[in-house]
C-alpha cells in the first residue's frame, strides 16, 4: 500500500540522510543515499509494519504493509520521525538576525529536527550514547539491536522494546552490549521507569524531564538531548554538547549566544552548529 506524506516547506534530503546515516545501524534498517530511500521496520499499536520510506524535497512517499486501522498511527509516527509537519521559518528568520548565525542560516536554508519514530527508541540510544563517540554508540547499540529486536521476515529487526531490556539484568544487558556495567544498569532503570512511567509522560516533557533526570546515571546532557531529539523541545539548545561547543569555538560565535537566542529558535541554533561542523575545513 502507498501513502504519500508532504513536508511543511522544503525537506532537504541530503541533511535528511545525513543524519540517518549517522545514527543506523545495519540491523535495523537499509538506506541508500543514491536514491534517497529508507527501508525500516517500525512498531505500530503492536504490529511489526514493514515501510520503504523515499525522501523528495516535497515529503516522503511511503510503501507500507499496514493494515487500515493503523494508517493514522503510521503516519503520526513518519511525521513526526522527520519532522514534517514542522513550520522551520519562523525560527530561521529569528536567527538571521544574530551575528554568525545568520550565515549558517542562509549556508542550510532547510534544515529540520530528525527525531526517533519511537520514544523509547530516542531514550535508549541516547543512555547509549553517553560519554562515548558516536561510532562507538553505533557499535553498542548495534549489538543491543542485534540481540533484542524482534525480527521480521525482511530480514530486518524492530528496535528493541522497553519490556525486552527492562525483563534483563544489568549484567545481562552487560554482556550483550558489551558496554560498562553502570552503562547496563542506567539502560535497565531507565527502562523500567519507561514502562512504570515515562510512556504515559511523553506528552507532559516538564514531567518526563524532572523524573527522567532523577534516574541514577542520567545528567543534564542526556535529559538535554532526549528532550532535543526525543520529545522536539524547540526551546533546547545543546551547548553542552561536544560538537555544539567546537563549533562554536571554531565558528568564532561566543557561547554566550545561548543568552540571545528568541524563544523557540534552540533547536535550530543546535542544528545549523551540527550542520557547521560537519563541513569540510581548510586546514
Amino acid at each position: 500500500m502507498a501513502l504519500r506524506l508532504e513536508a511543511a516547506g522544503t525537506l532537504d534530503i541530503a541533511h535528511a540522510l545525513s543524519v540517518l546515516r549517522l545514527h543506523s545501524l545495519p540491523a535495523q534498517e537499509r538506506i541508500e543515499p543514491s536514491t534517497a530511500e529508507v527501508r525500516r521496520i517500525l512498531r505500530v499499536g503492536g504490529h511489526l509494519i514493514d515501510v520503504h520510506l523515499a525522501l523528495d524535497p516535497s515529503g516522503i512517499s511511503v510503501e507500507h504493509d499496514a493494515p487500515a486501522t493503523l494508517l493514522p498511527s503510521l503516519q503520526t509516527i513518519i511525521n513526526y520521525w522527520f519532522g514534517l509537519q514542522q513550520d522551520t521559518s519562523p525560527a530561521y528568520e529569528s536567527l538571521a538576525k544574530l551575528p554568525g548565525l545568520d550565515a549558517m542560516a542562509a549556508s542550510f536554508p532547510n534544515l529540520r529536527l530528525i527525531s526517533y519514530p519511537d520514544p523509547f527508541e530516542a531514550l535508549a540510544t541516547t543512555v547509549i550514547g553517553q560519554q562515548v563517540s558516536l561510532a562507538a554508540a553505533r557499535t553498542l547499540a548495534g549489538r543491543y539491536v542485534e540481540h533484542l529486536g524482534e525480527a521480521h521476515a525482511s530480514g530486518l529487526r524492530a528496535f528493541p522494546t522497553a519490556e525486552a531490556t527492562s525483563a534483563l539484568s544489568a549484567p545481562e544487558i552487560q554482556s550483550i552490549i558489551r558496554c560498562p556495567l553502570a552503562r547496563a544498569a542506567t539502560l535497565h532503570a531507565v527502562s523500567q521507569w519507561y514502562l512504570e512511567s515515562g510512556e504515559s509522560l511523553v506528552h507532559r516533557p516538564a514531567e518526563f524531564l524532572t523524573q527522567l533526570l532523577s534516574l541514577r546515571g542520567v545528567g543534564p546532557w542526556t535529559r538535554d538531548y532526549m528532550a532535543l531529539r526525543g520529545l522536539r523541545d524547540s526551546q533546547i539548545f545543546l551547548d553542552s554538547d561536544l560538537v555544539v561547543r567546537r563549533a562554536l569555538k571554531n565558528s568564532s560565535i561566543p557561547p554566550t549566544i545561548r543568552d540571545s537566542l528568541p524563544a523557540g529558535a534552540g533547536y535550530l541554533a543546535t542544528l545549523l552548529l551540527w550542520a557547521y561542523d560537519s563541513e569540510p575545513r581548510e586546514q
